[in-house]
């Protein structure tokens, strides 16, 4: 989702500046100076509850590991996606988060777009390296890309206080249909809205997970191996919250099992007239690339 104009120009002001200070190595007043920066751009509540979801707050869980994924293109238009973090300096995303003409990428530490122009030194963090799933193809689209629509990104500098890394999940883990589900993402509320850049998060019962689905489209059936496919007739993922983690909520707390690929309206028979925020929502499983992610988490 594309960013206002305003904030697009500040966004890309920022995140340069930041480029230069990133190619020297901070002391330690440039770590106070950081540390120091208020965040008063938050925002606050105890709300613990996308489209049809709620906003979160910075003070939990579930935002103490998500970021925002700031992406500025060639032509200097700025769009986000969601993140988790794997590492002191490494975030798991979409690999569709990337772009093979993109200028510059940034991780921002906050629940509220706000703050990428009102706490830009304490928010924001310059990606240095990427690697992409080697079976992602920019240019074929296909249902295939959901199957390992992985990145990892690596960023310069530290984690501002209240933020933690997520743990990956054992290969072994399972769901089962009394399970509830969490997503959250810095997406858009509807199809058509323009109120993305905030952080919030919604829930569904594992009960809703397909193994399949049918494209009214071409009355076709659609599988995806190694992906979560999960009916959102009412909430879920929209635009912005790509990228962003799919957990399990368990006694055990919160596991890591998939990443936002894509959200598809499978019942429309009109391509002009659809709402891919209101089909059905496709996951990466995140069990099935453990192996590539630790290898790449361990490389960059």
């Amino acid at each position: 989702m594309l960013l206002s104009s305003f904030l697009r120009q500040r966004a890309c002001a920022l995140i340069f500046a930041l480029l230069a200070l990133a190619a020297c190595s901070p002391g330690p007043k440039a770590s106070d100076e950081l540390k120091a920066e208020p965040a008063n751009c938050e925002i606050t509540g105890k709300s613990f509850g996308i489209v049809g979801g709620d906003i979160l707050s910075s003070d939990n869980d579930l935002s103490a590991s998500t970021v925002m994924v700031v992406h500025i293109d060639y032509k200097d238009e700025v769009s986000i996606c969601t993140g988790t973090l794997i590492d002191t300096d490494k975030v798991l995303t979409a690999a569709h988060c990337t772009s093979p003409f993109g200028k510059k990428t940034a991780i921002a530490f906050t629940n509220n777009s706000t703050c990428l122009t009102q706490a830009p030194k304490r928010t924001l963090r310059v990606v240095t390296e990427e690697a992409i799933h080697p079976d992602y193809s920019y240019w074929v689209k296909s249902w295939d890309n959901a199957s390992h629509d992985l990145a990892i990104m690596k960023f310069k500098g530290d984690i501002p206080a209240g933020y933690k890394i997520r743990e990956l999940p054992s290969t072994d883990f399972t769901t089962t249909p009394s399970d509830n589900l969490v997503m959250t993402g810095y997406g858009t509320t509807t199809e058509k809205s323009g109120d993305s850049g905030t952080l919030r998060f919604t829930t569904a019962s594992a009960s809703r997970l397909l193994t399949d689905f049918r494209l009214a489209l071409n009355d076709s059936i659609v599988t995806a191996k190694n992906t979560l496919i999960l009916e959102q007739p009412e909430n879920g993922v929209c635009t912005g919250d790509s990228g962003g983690p799919l957990y399990v909520h368990s006694e055990r707390g919160l596991t890591l099992v998939g990443i936002t690929s894509m959200g598809v309206d499978h019942k429309t028979r009109d391509e002009k007239n659809t709402r891919t925020c209101h089909g059905v929502a496709l996951f990466t499983d995140v069990r099935a690339h453990l192996e590539w992610i630790q290898k790449k988490k361990n490389s960059l």
